[in-house]
C-alpha cells in the first residue's frame, strides 16, 4: 500500500501492470491523459485551479477496474476501479475514477479534475481522439442493446455536452481544435 496520496506516472503504470490491464486499455488511458493534460494545462494558464498530478493519475488509472470486471464476468468497472485504488492507498484518485462513467457533481460546481477525466474519456475511442458524436455513435453501437441502455446513453451524452460547454467556456479554443493542438504538441 502506498503512503503517497497521488501516484506518479511510473507508479500508475506499475499499478496497471499489477492489475493485468491489457495494452489496448493502457493505450486508451494514455490518450485520455493527453486530452486531460491539454485541457488542464490550458485551464491553469488561465488561473483555474487544477491539480495536474491528480489529473494525470486519474486519467491513467480511470479504467484500472475494467479488466478485472471482464475476468469476473460482470460488475461496474468504475466502481471496481474505485475499490482497487482505495485498497492501494489512493483515495483521492479513487474519488475521481469512480466518476468517469457517472459524474457525481453538482451542476453549479466549478470545473475540476473529475470533469476533465469524465470529458477526456468521452473524447477517446480505443486510442483515437474523436468528437463527442463519434464517441457516442461507438457507445450506442457497442452498448445500446436495449431501449433503457439507449436512454441512459442519451442522458450521458446530454451531460457530456454540458460539461464540454463548461470547460470550453473557460478556454480560447473549441472542442474541434483538440486533435490538431495535440498533433502539434507531439
Amino acid at each position: 500500500m502506498s503512503t503517497n496520496t497521488i501516484p506518479d506516472e511510473g507508479q500508475c503504470m506499475a499499478l496497471l501492470r499489477k492489475h493485468k490491464t491489457p495494452d489496448h486499455i493502457v493505450m486508451h488511458s494514455q490518450r485520455v491523459w493527453e486530452v486531460g493534460k491539454l485541457l488542464g494545462g490550458e485551464l491553469i494558464a488561465r488561473d483555474h485551479a487544477i491539480d495536474m498530478d491528480l489529473l494525470r493519475a486519474s486519467c491513467l488509472l480511470h479504467d484500472i477496474g475494467k479488466y478485472p470486471c471482464i475476468l469476473d464476468g460482470g460488475g461496474y468497472h468504475d466502481v471496481r476501479g474505485e475499490e482497487i485504488l482505495e485498497q492501494e492507498g489512493y483515495p483521492r484518485v479513487a474519488r475521481i475514477v469512480v466518476q468517469h462513467v457517472i459524474l457525481r457533481v453538482s451542476r453549479e460546481d466549478p470545473v475540476r479534475e473529475e470533469h476533465l477525466v469524465y470529458y477526456s474519456d468521452k473524447r477517446v475511442v480505443h486510442d483515437e481522439i474523436v468528437s463527442l458524436d463519434s464517441r457516442f455513435d461507438y457507445l450506442e453501437h457497442t452498448y445500446g442493446k436495449s431501449p433503457a441502455a439507449l436512454r441512459g446513453l442519451a442522458r450521458m451524452k446530454d451531460l457530456t455536452i454540458r460539461v464540454e460547454r463548461d470547460i470550453f467556456a473557460l478556454l480560447d479554443f473549441r472542442p474541434g481544435d483538440v486533435t490538431e493542438l495535440l498533433r502539434r504538441d507531439r
